[in-house]
């Protein structure tokens, strides 16, 4: 059965990095949604506010990954219920199992230093300040998920411990 991995958090708490590190272990499809808001807004006719189109281009191409047999990772902020659910219509709909894994940093001093100092490997991409992280506002979970907390923790040992918390019995 084919995997839908789903990371959430906020900016600059881990995910692409941790997501990364799945793909690579797990051999699946990484949907990168920063990636992919950055490809649409390079075309020059994009509006600054993608809404949810990225997150529904995403979920198609996932759909069709699960479809094929393969797991994919969903690397996306996924802080509203509406996203969330469709990360899971998607999986219903190929018959994936969908785990769900919230990343973290509970120390918002870190947070803050992480977001102020990080640079982007996404040529183009503009990276939200702090005051853009905060303003975000992210819905209570109603679902099972894993959470990580990469505050004051190496990002190998973050890696090390999504991997076992996902990794096929």
């Amino acid at each position: 059965m084919a995997r839908l991995i789903a990371l959430a958090g906020l900016p600059g708490v881990g995910k692409s990095s941790i997501a990364w590190h799945l793909a690579r272990c797990f051999g699946s499809i990484w949907l990168r949604i920063d990636s992919m808001d950055q490809a649409i807004w390079s075309s020059g006719t994009a509006p600054s506010d993608l809404f949810d189109w990225t997150y529904r281009a995403a979920q198609a191409v996932a759909e069709d990954n699960l479809a094929l047999g393969l797991d994919v990772i969903a690397d996306c902020v996924n802080d509203c219920q509406e996203v969330r659910e469709g990360w899971e219509t998607t999986a219903q709909r190929t018959g994936a199992e969908v785990r769900w894994l919230e990343v973290v940093c509970s120390d918002p001093v870190e947070h803050r230093r992480r977001i102020e100092t990080r640079s982007s490997d996404i040529v183009g991409l503009a990276l939200p300040d702090w005051d853009a992280v905060v303003a975000r506002v992210h819905d209570k979970w109603n679902c099972d998920h894993l959470v990580i907390d990469t505050a004051h923790r190496s990002l190998e040992m973050c890696r090390e411990e999504a991997f076992n918390l996902l990794r096929k019995s």
